[in-house]
């Protein structure tokens, strides 16, 4: 069973803080809730007031801004897996979303809430990580904005300050000759293993890559050997062979952890197939946009 606690709903972000700060007992901020509700009835944590910012505007919607795709933090994943502006511009996106654990969390959980929690084997953090995404944050002393990179410190910890409230993320558009893919093998709803690989070309060369792996280490991180091996090929998926080989092999470096899905070198297995999925797909992208 989950607790009692109080539940609050504030109108705008001045009230959402006061309400922190005022709560006797300790307070949480939530939205979709589909992971602060489970580790409440698992009795990993309690809290005596739920804050509920779904309803606040900041938190909403999901447009171009600033050369840049700002999603409101409290869009569900349903919401931006549907949404024609992502279909659009970050296409692999959409495709990450709608693979997302299973409907009723699609449909009620947030991608601000999925980043906030910082489950190592959550979906979007590497994706977003290898688009060189950032988040916005507030808090009762004022406005800041961290990478991915910077926000997500280790398992079930981001760098946000107890009061801050995740506001949005940011994520470039992709310019000329820029391509990005997902995939993953995931064995319970969360995955096992994932890449995200984004390729730059130029007068049919790669000129810049970027691969990071997910739910290999306790936060999702960027293999730089592994992108280096991409960089001055040729952008033809017939001569990918030997780059992908070269980014594979680079994954002996990886200090992977053993879990419930298999052993460490087991899972830089699957990470190393699912870079050269994703590397095709990224560099069919990129071409097309060139």
């Amino acid at each position: 069973m989950i607790p009692r606690f109080s539940y609050a709903k504030p109108r705008t972000l001045a009230e959402a803080f006061d309400m922190y700060t005022s709560a006797d007992g300790g307070a949480a901020y939530i939205a979709g809730g589909t992971e602060l509700l489970q580790v409440m009835k698992m009795g990993f944590a309690q809290f005596e007031t739920l804050i509920d910012l779904k309803g606040l505007g900041e938190l909403r919607g999901i447009a171009n801004a600033d050369s840049s795709l700002r999603i409101g933090a409290a869009s569900t994943h349903r919401e931006v897996e549907r949404s024609g502006v992502v279909r659009d511009q970050l296409p692999g996106l959409a495709s990450l979303e709608r693979r997302v654990a299973n409907i009723r969390v699609r449909s009620t959980g947030t991608l601000g809430g999925n980043l906030a929690f910082a489950e190592p084997h959550s979906d979007p953090a590497t994706f977003l990580l290898a688009c060189d995404a950032r988040v916005d944050l507030s808090g009762p002393t004022g406005d800041r904005s961290l990478s991915i990179a910077d926000f997500v410190i280790g398992p079930l910890a981001t760098a946000r300050d107890p009061e801050e409230i995740l506001i949005a993320i940011r994520v470039p558009t992709a310019g000329p000759g820029e391509g990005r893919a997902y995939d993953k093998f995931a064995f319970f709803e969360r995955p096992a293993a994932s890449v995200a690989v984004q390729l730059s070309v130029h007068d049919g060369v790669i000129i810049g890559a970027t691969v990071a792996l997910g739910s290999l280490t306790e936060a999702p991180t960027i293999v730089e050997p592994a992108g280096a091996a991409f960089v001055g090929a040729p952008a033809d998926l017939a001569a990918l062979d030997g780059p992908v080989a070269a980014a594979v092999a680079a994954l002996q470096n990886v200090d992977a952890a053993a879990d419930l899905n298999g052993s460490a070198d087991y899972k830089r297995h699957l990470a190393g197939v699912l870079i050269g999925r994703t590397a095709r797909v990224a560099l069919q992208e990129a071409v097309a946009h060139a």
